[in-house]
């Protein structure tokens, strides 16, 4: 079968600019976004001004900046009501953010990286990490990208391990692929793994994977607390309440089966 090629670059480079957007904090420049996405500065205007015409992105006249726009919002929403997954496991994970009183994600495997597409958080917190709904996080410094890793089969590992470039991403980002075969193998071990403020400096998370022989995606779901609140003892609060909710679900997906 022939290769599928796109049609028309303007879709990819408008693709390019929203993704660009979707991983930033805050609302981003023409130029900043010019040059991150290294689209010229009047195509990325004029792919811009057609974004915006849609709804896909909004321009703040006060700033000239550009952020993205309520109708993706929309779409998003639509597509979550419709995705079985994140709806089926609503439920539990709510429960588990309620009794932890944490900020709790679930993440599904897509193109050897963790993509967040659900997420459960305290409005009012003054606790702030970088993921949300839409965000995607390299496996290797990632909870839930590790406990993926120690889900796969040896091949599949070994295969990521060897092709992947382990950039840091913090001061305590693991950079050797020892060292990440190592913390990969204990969280085969435990059932679940840490992200210990590899991803961002002040978070530290727990994940683990969701077992599922039923489907072909690979999901997991994660705790992330501020370092500062870290303490032996609510790691090991945080490990029964993770592994108990990760049984529930587990039973769930079995007991919805035909049988």
């Amino acid at each position: 079968m022939a290769e599928k090629k796109p049609y028309g670059t303007v879709l990819i480079k408008a693709v390019q600019i929203l993704d660009y957007l979707s991983q930033q904090p805050e609302s981003k420049s023409l130029t900043d976004i010019s040059e991150m996405t290294e689209i010229t500065l009047s195509t990325a205007h004029k792919v811009l001004d057609t974004l915006e015409l849609i709804g896909f992105v909004t321009r703040h006249a006060n700033k000239k900046t550009y952020s993205l726009g309520p109708r993706l919002i929309q779409i998003a929403n639509a597509s979550f009501i419709q995705f079985d997954f994140v709806r089926d496991t609503y439920p539990a994970l709510k429960h588990l953010f309620e009794r932890v009183d944490a900020t709790v994600n679930l993440g599904m495997l897509q193109d050897n990286e963790m993509l967040y597409v659900n997420k459960f958080s305290k409005r009012s917190s003054t606790f702030e990490s970088v993921s949300r709904i839409g965000f995607t996080q390299d496996l290797y410094c990632s909870a839930m990208g590790k406990s993926i890793l120690a889900n796969m089969s040896k091949e599949e590992r070994e295969s990521y391990i060897e092709s992947i470039d382990l950039v840091p991403k913090t001061e305590l980002t693991i950079t050797d692929k020892d060292e990440l075969r190592e913390a990969v193998a204990r969280a085969g071990e435990l059932g679940y793994a840490i992200d210990n403020r590899e991803a961002e400096e002040k978070v530290y998370c727990i994940g683990t994977v969701i077992n599922n022989k039923f489907t072909d995606a690979s999901y997991a779901f994660s705790i992330s607390i501020p370092y500062d609140a870290y303490s032996i003892e609510y790691h090991n609060h945080l490990v029964d309440e993770i592994m108990r909710t990760k049984a529930v679900i587990e039973y769930q997906i079995y007991e919805s089966q035909p049988k």
